[in-house]
C-alpha cells in the first residue's frame, strides 16, 4: 500500500458547517495533532456542489492505495432548501455525489451515481473502506426504507461494492436494528474492522468488532463511555499519526456545539475516554459530520500552500528560518523545532520550485553523533552561504562545556552531504579573548559584498560582525567589532545592501514572548554606526501572529525582489497552553522598500 501509516505527519478533516446559505457544501480544515484544527480557504467552502439538490452534507474522504488518488464522497442534500427533514428522509435525493484528486489540492468536477434501492427515501452519510481481501471498497450508507413487513419507514444501513466510484454493486442491507440506524463508521486494525453506529434504539453510538467486512462477522463490543453519551452522531474513527491511540470523534448535534473527540489506546477493549474542554480546539467554524484522513507532510504541505493562511508555509514544528536561492530553486534551512529548552539536535533542508511547495530533502547534520565532533546538541538558527560553486552551512551547537558556539559545514550541493569542519569558527572564549562584548555566540548570517568578501553577523544580547577568510571557514579575527545602534538588540542580526545603504533587521524581546519582534535600522557603512528607524515584522493578535521573528530576507537573484521568513508561534494558538516559544512554525511574506528607500512593516 502506498503512504505506509509512519509515514503520516497530518491531518485532513472535510466535513459541512451546518444549514447556512453556503454551509452545506465541502470545508477543509487540517491539524498536526489531530486535536488542534486550523480551517483551510479562510474558512470557506472548497467544493461545491451544483448537481441534484445543489448542497451536500457528510462529505467523507478515503485514500485509493492502488491508484494513489483520493475519493470525497457526500450526501445529496441541501436542508437549507427549505423542504423540511421529513421531506428529505421520504422523499430526498438518492445519489451520492463524487469528487476525485491525486493530490488533495486539484479535485474534478463532482459525479453523482444513484446507490438507493427502488423506494429508498434518501441516501445519507456515504462512507467506504478499502477491502484488502477483495481489493475493492465497501461502499455504505443509511436509506430510509419500508419493507412488506413494516409499518412505516425505517432507516437501514445499505452498502455496495465498487472499484473506480463510477460502477457499482447492486445495492444490499448491510445493517438493520428494531429502531433507525445512521451514521456508520469502519476502521480496521490487526486484521480486524471496528465498526461505530448512531443507533437509534437506544440513542448513542454503538461499536460492533468483525474479522472481515461481511455483515454476518460483527458482534457488539461494550463501550461504556460511549454508551452514555447521549445526543451525539456522525462518529468518526482515526489512529493519531505518532503513537497507538485512535481518536474518536462524534458530533455533538443535540447541543449544537460540534465535534467532541475520545481517545482509547486499544480498540478492542472499548474504553474510551472524553477529552476534556481545552484540551482540543476545532478552528472557528463549527464542524458538523465529516471524515478524516491521515496525510504526508508532502500531502499537508501542499494543502498549506494552497488553502492555507498565506503566511505559513513548513507544515510542522520548524523555526529560525535560512531562505536561499540557488540555481533556479529556493531553500530553507530551519532550526527542528518542539523540544523543551530548544534541545533538538537535527537540521533538515527544505527545497521549492514556487516558494509555496517546500519538499523535505532530509537531514543534513545530527549534533548527537559523530557529525559535528565539537558539539553535543542544541542546533539552533543556521545560515547558508555559496562561493565558488560550493555551499557553507553555519549553524550553532552547544560543546560539551555547554556553552553555544558557531561552527560551519561545506558541501558541493545546497542539500548536502555535508561536512562539518571539526573545530568550531566562533566561541566565546574567541570573544574573551578579543575584547568583544557577547551574552551567547549564537545566530550567524552571511552577507557577500558584490567584490566576493564575505562577512558574518552573529550574536546575542550583543551584536558583532567579522570578515570571514576566502576559504569561508576561517574567520579573519583582526576585523571583529560589536556593531552599534541597533536599538534592543537580542539575537539574529541581519544586513543586505540596497540604494547605496546598509539595511540592518534584527530581532528583539525573548523568542518565548508573544512581543517578539524585527527592529530596523541603516548605516552608510557594513561596519556601522546604524541608525535606528522603527520595527518592521511585529505581532497581529487578531489574526494570532505572535512571537513574529527570527527572520532571514532574501533577495531574489538578479531581481528587486525580496522575501522575507521568518517563525511565529505554532497556531492554533490553543495547542500549547506553555512553553509556545518552543513551538514555533515558519512563514514567509513579500517585503517592500518605500519611495525613501526604507523598508516597509510587513502586513501581517
Amino acid at each position: 500500500m502506498t503512504g505506509h501509516h509512519c509515514s503520516y505527519s497530518g491531518y485532513l478533516l472535510v466535513h459541512f458547517i451546518g444549514e447556512q446559505p453556503d454551509g452545506e457544501q465541502v470545508y477543509f480544515s487540517y491539524s498536526e495533532d489531530g486535536l488542534h484544527w486550523k480551517d483551510l480557504n479562510s474558512g470557506l467552502p472548497v467544493l461545491r456542489s451544483e448537481l441534484g439538490e445543489k448542497g451536500v452534507r457528510d462529505p467523507f474522504i478515503v485514500r485509493s492505495p492502488k491508484e494513489d488518488k483520493f475519493y470525497l464522497i457526500a450526501t445529496d442534500l441541501r436542508i437549507a432548501n427549505g423542504m423540511g427533514w421529513t421531506v428529505a428522509s421520504t422523499a430526498g435525493s438518492r445519489d451520492i455525489i463524487i469528487w476525485e484528486s491525486a493530490d488533495l489540492v486539484h479535485w474534478s468536477s463532482p459525479w453523482a451515481v444513484t446507490l438507493g434501492v427502488p423506494g429508498a427515501g434518501c441516501v445519507w452519510a456515504p462512507e467506504a473502506i478499502y477491502d484488502e481481501a477483495s481489493d475493492d471498497f465497501l461502499v455504505f450508507w443509511a436509506s430510509a426504507t419500508q419493507e412488506p413487513h413494516e409499518k412505516e419507514r425505517k432507516q437501514k444501513i445499505y452498502s455496495a461494492r465498487t472499484k473506480d466510484f463510477r460502477s457499482f454493486t447492486a445495492p444490499e442491507k448491510y445493517i438493520e436494528r428494531e429502531n433507525h440506524i445512521i451514521d456508520t463508521t469502519i476502521i480496521a486494525h490487526n486484521g480486524a474492522y471496528y465498526r461505530f453506529s448512531k443507533d437509534e434504539t437506544t440513542k448513542n453510538v454503538r461499536v460492533e468488532r468483525g474479522t472481515s467486512l461481511e455483515k454476518e462477522s460483527f458482534i457488539n463490543l461494550p463501550a461504556p463511555a460511549l454508551e452514555e453519551l447521549l445526543g451525539v452522531e456522525g462518529p468518526q474513527i482515526y489512529k493519531l499519526n505518532d503513537r497507538e491511540e485512535w481518536c474518536l470523534i462524534v458530533d455533538r448535534f443535540a447541543e449544537g456545539r460540534g465535534y467532541l473527540p475520545l481517545l482509547t489506546s486499544d480498540l478492542e477493549s472499548g474504553e474510551f475516554r472524553v477529552m476534556p474542554e481545552g484540551a482540543f480546539d476545532l478552528g472557528k467554524t463549527k464542524k458538523r459530520h465529516g471524515g478524516v484522513l491521515p496525510i504526508t507532510a508532502a500531502e499537508s504541505s501542499r494543502l498549506l500552500a494552497t488553502f492555507g493562511d498565506g503566511h505559513q508555509v513548513l507544515p510542522g514544528q520548524f523555526a529560525d528560518p535560512d531562505l536561499a536561492k540557488f540555481g533556479d530553486r529556493y531553500y530553507l534551512y530551519p532550526t527542528t523545532d518542539g523540544f523543551t529548552g530548544w534541545s533538538g539536535t537535527k537540521f533538515h533542508v527544505f527545497s521549492s520550485a514556487d516558494m509555496r511547495i517546500w519538499n523535505d530533502e532530509g537531514v543534513i547534520l545530527d549534533l548527537a553523533t559523530e557529525d559535528v565532533p565539537w558539539a553535543v546538541g542544541s542546533a539552533w538558527a543556521p545560515a547558508i552561504a555559496s562561493k565558488d560553486g560550493k555551499y557553507y552551512f553555519y549553524f550553532c551547537g552547544k560543546m560539551k562545556s555547554e556553552e553555544s558556539a558557531i561552527g560551519v559545514a561545506v558541501a558541493e550541493t545546497p542539500v548536502g552531504p555535508f561536512q562539518a569542519e571539526p573545530q568550531p569558527l566562533i566561541t566565546m572564549e574567541q570573544m574573551t579573548c578579543l575584547g568583544i562584548a557577547m551574552g551567547q555566540t549564537i545566530d550567524p548570517s552571511v552577507f557577500i559584498e558584490d567584490d566576493g568578501t564575505a562577512y558574518l553577523l552573529f550574536g546575542n544580547a550583543h551584536p558583532a560582525i567579522v570578515q570571514l577568510g576566502e576559504d569561508m571557514v576561517t574567520v579573519i579575527e583582526a576585523t571583529m567589532k560589536n556593531l552599534v545602534g541597533l536599538l534592543d538588540f537580542r539575537e539574529a542580526v541581519t544586513v543586505l545592501r540596497r540604494g547605496g545603504k546598509y539595511h540592518f533587521t534584527w530581532s528583539c524581546d525573548d523568542t518565548g514572548s508573544e512581543d517578539y519582534h524585527v527592529n530596523y535600522g541603516t548605516a552608510e557603512h557594513l561596519f556601522g554606526p546604524i541608525t535606528y528607524h522603527y520595527p518592521v515584522l511585529v505581532k497581529n493578535k487578531e489574526k494570532d501572529m505572535l512571537g513574529t521573528a527570527h527572520h532571514s530576507i532574501l533577495q531574489v537573484p538578479g531581481s528587486d525582489e525580496y522575501w522575507i521568513a521568518y517563525h511565529r508561534f505554532v497556531t492554533p494558538l490553543t495547542r500549547f497552553t506553555i512553553g509556545k516559544g518552543y513551538h514555533r512554525e515558519v512563514c514567509i511574506d513579500p517585503l517592500t522598500f518605500d519611495e525613501n528607500g526604507l523598508i516597509q512593516q510587513v502586513q501581517l
